[in-house]
């Protein structure tokens, strides 16, 4: 699973030193960016998951908002007891004495989410793809079918011809051979179409699965 990133927008080191503090105690813990108000603009929507204000200049504090909302990128502010709930803000978090451990809860969740989402996607963009294939290979197989019954038949003619091989002038012979031997190798060619079906049904076997299976925990979340 890939390394989620969160970024810390703050002017008190305090702030960002009690939030990475609190994910220093679990296991996988997340890449942090750490930037101040003043730098808030040059936020790349690319380069994070999921954004953390606080105690951020208020003058800023809109601005750095507006900026977040627009990265696209769920952002959690924590917000002062006697502050207000800038409308920009997609989770507010009031700074009681635990705020680091539910911002903690709250990441960690929306996190899980996204990386769900994320799979979901995956599996059906797989599904799609898997799809074209197999129209691609019911084809195939259906061209298989064609072709099998006309090399019947080459195969057939070439065989009655040769058997009169005295009668037969032997540039003729020759070239009535080629073409029997040219029809083998393609009939050699058709059988390794004879697995194709089954690996199809398998393959679209474990999409399913996988798209079935992302899809439960999406909505067990």
């Amino acid at each position: 699973m890939q390394r989620q990133t969160i970024v810390i927008i703050s002017d008190d080191s305090a702030f960002s030193s009690a939030l990475t503090s609190r994910w220093s105690m679990e296991h996988n813990v997340p890449s942090f960016t750490l930037l101040s108000s003043e730098f808030a603009g040059e936020i790349n929507a690319g380069a994070f998951d999921i954004a953390v204000i606080g105690r951020v200049a208020p003058e800023a504090l809109d601005a750095v908002l507006e900026t977040a909302q627009h990265s696209g990128k769920p952002a959690i502010f924590v917000s002062r007891l006697n502050g207000h709930t800038p409308r920009h803000a997609d989770v507010s978090v009031p700074e009681t004495e635990e705020w680091p451990e539910i911002v903690f809860v709250v990441t960690q969740e929306i996190l899980r989410r996204q990386q769900v989402v994320a799979e979901l996607k995956a599996a059906r963009e797989a599904h799609s793809e898997l799809e074209n294939e197999a129209l691609l290979g019911r084809y195939m197989l259906e061209v298989r079918h064609n072709l099998n019954n006309a090399l019947t038949s080459i195969l057939g003619n070439s065989d009655l011809i040769l058997l009169d091989d005295a009668q037969l002038p032997a540039g003729v012979r020759d070239q009535v051979e080629t073409i029997r031997n040219m029809g083998m190798r393609m009939n050699e060619i058709l059988h390794r179409f004879s697995s194709l079906q089954i690996e199809m049904r398998l393959v679209e076997q474990q999409n399913w699965t996988q798209a079935a299976k992302a899809g439960t925990v999406s909505k067990g979340q």
